[in-house]
This record gives C-alpha cells, structure tokens and sequence, in this order.
C-alpha cells in the first residue's frame, strides 16, 4: 500500500532577482510503500527539502500530472502531520521524559495512562529510560538527539519527514563547506531500531 504517491510533480521558485524562475524539483514520480525507509541524497539546492515540503504540505507543486496522495491534512487529522526531529530543540527546564510527552499535550483523546504508557514503549527502544528524570544539559548530544526522535515517534505518526538528520555530525572528509545534504522519509511506523 502507498503512503506516499507522487506522479510528475514540478516546482519551479521565481528568482529573487532578474524576474527569472528557479527550476527546483522535478518531474519526479514516486511512491513510498508502507514500512518502506527512503533517503534522498544531493548537493545542495538539488530540492531534497523542497520535497519534503511538498510532501508535508507545506508547498503546493507548481505542476503534477496527480495530487500528492498520502498527505497528512492537519483540519482531518490534527496532530497527525509530524515531520523533522521537532527542530532538534530540547525544553532545558524539562526532564527527558516531560519532554517527550510534551508532543502528546494536543492529544485529548489520549488519556494520561495512555500518554505514560507510550512514553514508557519508546523508552525500550531508546536507551534513556535511565535517565527519565534527568534535565537535557545533563545528556550528551547524541543522547538529546534520541530523545528529539522518541518525542516524534511517541505521537505515532504514519509518516515522518526527516530534513538533513545528520547536519550536526560530520565526517572528516565531509566537505567544509556543507554542500552535501540528505533527507529522509519513514513511512508508516518503523520498526525502532534495537
């Protein structure tokens, strides 16, 4: 089953300056299946996160042959639109746990029982159910890094949109300049990893 269905989608930017355009995406086609993981890797400017944004919602395409199918409508399904690592930003007054629940707050159809228990799912999956009560300055960066993925899984999104995961870490032979990029797609609830 797709949860994504992308068929000749184009998006083309006006230029800032010289009333030109920017080419910046497509036509691509593309279908993401359920379970399925995707990554898309390119120089900068090549329209990674232009897709996601497509993806998201949060840009209309300038051309497509089909709508994008498998979009999150946030007036249907509030909550259930959930993209990124929410901006990678920790509440420093906070415990790890508070702020991975912090995403359910909007769920009031989730009960507290409900809210603890997912809390406590992602925690197996995780590795800081040790560190629950403790404040994020008192985490490594990798460790705050799990703790900005558990807070997007904990709402159980059928979709997440990653948008350069890994900007943070570099590899010593990763140009300086960060022109290499990568975004990534999980579809449907993956399997966390063990």
């Amino acid at each position: 089953m797709s949860v994504v269905s992308i068929r000749g989608v184009t998006k083309v930017f006006p230029a800032s300056k010289g009333g030109g355009t920017v080419h910046a995406l497509g036509p691509l086609d593309l279908d993401l299946q359920q379970g399925e993981f995707f990554a898309i890797v390119g120089p900068s400017g090549c329209g990674k996160s232009t897709l996601l944004e497509l993806i998201a919602g949060l840009q209309q395409a300038t051309q497509a042959r089909d709508r994008i199918r498998g979009r999150a409508d946030p007036r249907r399904h509030p909550g259930r639109r959930r993209g990124g690592l929410s901006g990678r930003r920790l509440l420093p007054w906070l415990s790890v746990a508070v702020n991975i629940a912090s995403v359910l707050v909007k769920h009031d159809a989730i009960g507290s029982e409900e809210k603890r228990a997912r809390v406590r799912d992602v925690h197996r999956h995780d590795g800081l159910a040790d560190f629950a009560d403790g404040y994020p300055a008192q985490l490594s960066g990798g460790m705050r890094q799990r703790v900005c993925i558990a807070r997007t899984l904990v709402s159980e999104p059928r979709l997440i949109l990653l948008d350069e995961p890994l900007r943070r870490t570099r590899s010593a032979d990763a140009p300086a300049d960060g022109r290499r990029g990568a975004a990534a797609v999980a579809a449907d609830r993956c399997a966390p990893c063990s």
